[in-house]
Formats: C-alpha cells, structure tokens, sequence
C-alpha cells in the first residue's frame, strides 16, 4: 500500500488515490474521525504528493519540496492552527505580528515537530482560538500565485476552534475557490462546524485505528519494547497520538492514579482528591491531564463493557472491574463517559485544569451514587493491580 507514513486508513487512502488518478482532486476537504487517527498525517501525506518533484502517487521524501514540507519551510504548504492573541492584536495583523519573539520561536519549533511527526500534539498556551488573521491570510495567499506552479495547500487543523467570525469569512474563501489552491480542514468534532462549511467540503470519514495497526507502527517507528507497545495499542482506544503518550509515560502508575482518584471523588472527605488534583495539575502539564483523563476513560469504557456482558481491554484490571460493577449495578457509566469526553475537551481547550478535574469529580460521583456518599473504601483495587 502507498503511502506508508499514515497508519492505516486504507479505504481513505484509496478514495484519495482514485480521485488523483483521475485528476478530480476537490478544492477543499474535511477530513473528521477521532483524535490521533491520522487526518492531519493524510493531508501532510497528500501535499507531499502533489508538490514532490518525482511525481506520480508516492512521494520520493528526497527532493527539495518534500524535505520542505517535513520541516515546515514550504511556501506553498502551510499548517493553520489555534494561536494565542498578542498584545493589542487586531484582526488585520498577521497571526504572529503582535506575539513575542519567544511565543513565535515556540509556535516554529511546534509547527517544525507537526511537520516532521504529524501525529505528535500541538501545544501553544493560550492557544484558545483559530484566529480571523489566520483565515484572512488564507483568503489573501490564496488569489497569489504559488511558488512552484503547482497547489497550495492549507491544511486547518482542530478547525472546530474557529469562531463564527473565522468561519464565515472561510465560507467566502470556500464559495470562490482558487483553482490552484486547496484546503484540508480537520476535525474530531464535525457538528461544531457550520452546515455550510460541511456542504462546502468533500467530506472524508477516518476510522479508528485497529490495535494491531498502533502495536506495529510503535514498534517499528518508536523501536517500543513489544510487550509495552501492546499495552499502550491496547489502552490507545484506536488513536495513534493517544498511544504515544501512553509509551512515553509509566502506564502502571498512571493507571494507579486513575484508580486512586476514582476512590478519592467517591469519598466523604475531599482534602486527599484535592491533594491528588493539585499533585496531578501542578506545573500546568496539559498533556500530563489528557492523558490521565484517556485512561480514565478507557478505565470506564472497559467497566461499561463489562456491565454488558463483553471484553475488556484492561484485561490485568479485570478483578477490579468486576469488584466495580458489583459494587455499583446503578451507576450511569454512558454519563460518566461522557463528562470525561467533556473534561478532555475543556483540557485540549486550555481550561483551568484543577476546576476542571475538581468539576469532574463532582460528576462522577453525582452519576455513580447518586443522591448518595460513601467512603474511599468503596471502589476497592489491590495494590499490586493497576
């Protein structure tokens, strides 16, 4: 199969292929599915396509566009994302203008990473908003001509971050197409973008990757002890991004945390879960937060399985599982499953994350007891379980 840098994503990889074979390419794309399957990877893939010197379907990785475009230098492939607001910033200033000389060095060196790995986070504090700048320089670049005769490529990542002034001044951009100049906007929330938008856009479905694509792509591109890389494919919940935060860290012990602060939101007295939320958050590590708030929900997506009468993925947690479910048959775990989804989203979205996990442990034991309290004994896990 071409295009060996995407995991996966083979029906996509096809409809993408048939289109180019057949010079039918679309103006603009909207490439949705869960977070860290490969959509911001497949646009970087495709205008690696169309911009390489070699020609044809692959790209070479050796010429001078390619080796451009893995690190963030191509004049005609540019990376759109939320950037923080600068000092006395108005909408016509360029994006980066009114930023410090620190902030923009972050931003390039965060742009460069995303360029060479795709499927690695994006993570610029302050970073709230797709910018009205952002989307007005699209519109201005694109009636220019491109520096090597052939597309220009936009690709607009997490564009659910636009607000209703970006959005519609993307929708003029999308109503006059240039015919040199293409968009790929991505999302993992399709039905925050306007229907407009949506219509506007050859829609592309990415799938979840499957365990056995996310276990042999990190042991042969991250060199992943195998019994590790199965562990982390298994907690990834088909996410490729999800997983690489999972090898990156100790899973056992971040998994004992969960544990842990799932008795602590259950019990009577809140000083220990404030002690833990404070421990958990301090030094603002965001990508720390998401990937605790991954496992938790891989935790109780695995408890929700169980309730019906399926497999977990947790498989060495399955005592504590079982103890769960027994102890708690009432529990409204689609309620839960949902408030984590929503702290992970105020999470990406810079949210403070302390309310945020102090919010969630009020959720979380309103779903699972409701109307009642209880102490921290009551969801049980040994210690050599986690």
């Amino acid at each position: 199969m071409l295009w060996r840098r995407v995991i996966g994503q083979h029906r996509v990889k096809e409809i993408l292929l048939s289109a180019l074979r057949s010079n039918r390419l679309a103006h603009a794309y909207l490439f949705h599915g869960g977070e860290g399957v490969g959509k911001d990877a497949m646009a970087f893939e495709l205008a690696r396509v169309l911009h390489c010197s070699q020609g044809g379907e692959e790209a070479c990785g050796r010429c001078d566009s390619c080796v451009k475009i893995a690190s963030a230098q191509h004049p005609d492939v540019r990376l759109v994302t939320a950037l923080p607001l600068g000092r006395g910033e108005g909408s016509d200033d360029p994006p980066l203008a009114k930023l410090t000389e620190p902030e923009v060095r972050l931003i390039q060196e965060q742009y460069r990473q995303k360029a060479e790995n795709p499927y690695s986070r994006i993570s610029i504090p302050r970073a709230n908003i797709i910018k009205i700048n952002s989307i007005r320089e699209i519109r201005r670049e694109s009636s220019m001509s491109t520096f090597d005769k052939r597309r220009r490529v936009f690709v607009i990542s997490d564009a659910d971050l636009m607000g209703d002034e970006a959005s519609n001044t993307l929708l003029k951009t999308l109503e006059e197409p240039s015919g040199d100049t293409m968009l790929i906007l991505t999302t993992a929330r399709r039905e925050a973008l306007l229907p407009t938008i949506l219509s506007r856009c050859q829609n592309v479905r990415f799938d979840p990757l499957n365990e056995e694509e996310i276990r042999r792509a990190l042991i042969e591109r991250e060199q992943a002890e195998e019994e590790r890389a199965s562990l982390a494919a298994r907690l990834a919940n088909g996410s490729y991004t999800r997983a690489l935060d999972l090898l990156t860290e100790d899973m056992l012990q971040e998994r004992k945390d969960v544990l842990a602060y799932i008795r602590n939101a259950l019990a009577t007295n809140v000083v220990t879960l404030v002690g833990q939320i404070e421990d958990l958050a301090d030094g603002k590590d965001r990508e720390r937060v998401t990937r605790f708030l991954a496992v938790m929900l891989m935790w109780f997506r695995d408890a929700l399985v169980l309730m019906q009468g399926g497999e977990v993925i947790n498989l060495d947690q399955h005592d504590d599982l079982k103890r769960f479910v027994a102890r708690f048959p009432g529990a409204d775990l689609l309620q839960v499953l949902a408030d984590i989804e929503k702290a992970l989203f105020l999470v990406s979205r810079n949210v403070h994350m302390k309310l945020t996990l102090l919010q969630l442990a009020v959720q979380l034991k309103a779903a699972i007891l409701p109307g009642s309290a209880v102490t921290a004994g009551n969801v049980h896990t040994s210690q050599h379980q986690a």
